[in-house]
């Protein structure tokens, strides 16, 4: 087995991390903020889907792909759906990084860099505690079937990176890629599980954006629907 790189959340005093799926109030995306509809609504489409990677079509609005689905983001009905299921009720979290990723991406390349969470500009001290990125559950799932893992990835669209027990990148929303790596328990460690961001991330979406897309590409990887109590 390949040796873990080391991480800084295992020494941490346990904190309750926070999971917006669990709340109610954080189900349902209706209840999001209406001044993300009043800023998409301000923009020119033509510059959205430059800066974002994505489609606008006048009628049904943009067309943005997001792990491996395909959603469409309303702004005259103020509403995001699913192309293969438009009736299903999305999340706070979904709606939330659909519609910061269209206001706020920018047409860069990537960086071609990998960081961790904790060198994301303010990601060290943000991603503490009730913010700390959806690992445990993978752990858990996968400690033991890294086969399973990256099986899971390749199912989303992923890559295999080579890395660790097993790994694969996922290009989660068009400038957004992610990287997970798995490293396996055994009888000396606890599984880990590693995430890896391109160095300009930053400049998409900020940090509690990042913490949500996070949670919603882990569910993914389980293949478990968080809106589920």
């Amino acid at each position: 087995m390949l040796s873990k790189e080391p991480s800084p959340l295992k020494t941490e005093t346990t904190v309750a991390v926070v999971r917006p799926e669990e709340n109610i109030l954080y189900r349902d995306g209706s209840r999001i903020p209406p001044h993300y509809w009043e800023e998409l609504a301000a923009l020119d489409p033509e510059d959205v889907c430059k800066r974002g990677g994505v489609t606008h079509d006048g009628e049904k609005g943009y067309r943005v792909p997001f792990l491996s689905r395909i959603y469409w983001v309303e702004p005259l009905q103020k509403r995001i759906h699913r192309e293969d299921l438009p009736e299903k009720n999305l999340s706070f979290q979904e709606y939330l990084v659909l519609l910061v990723y269209l206001i706020q991406s920018q047409d860069l390349p990537f960086q071609g860099r990998s960081i961790t969470e904790r060198e994301i500009p303010g990601g060290d001290l943000f991603f503490r505690g009730p913010h700390a990125l959806f690992r445990e559950p993978l752990e858990g799932r996968f400690g033991r079937d890294p086969e399973g893992f990256l099986q899971a990835g390749l199912n989303l669209g992923g890559s295999p990176t080579g890395k660790g027990d097993a790994s694969f990148k996922l290009l989660v929303l068009p400038r957004i890629p992610v990287e997970y790596i798995l490293y396996r328990e055994d009888e000396e460690f606890p599984a880990q599980i590693v995430i890896h961001f391109d160095g300009g991330i930053h400049r998409h979406l900020p940090l509690d954006v990042i913490w949500s897309l996070v949670n919603l590409t882990g569910w993914r990887i389980l293949g478990a629907d968080p809106q589920k109590p």
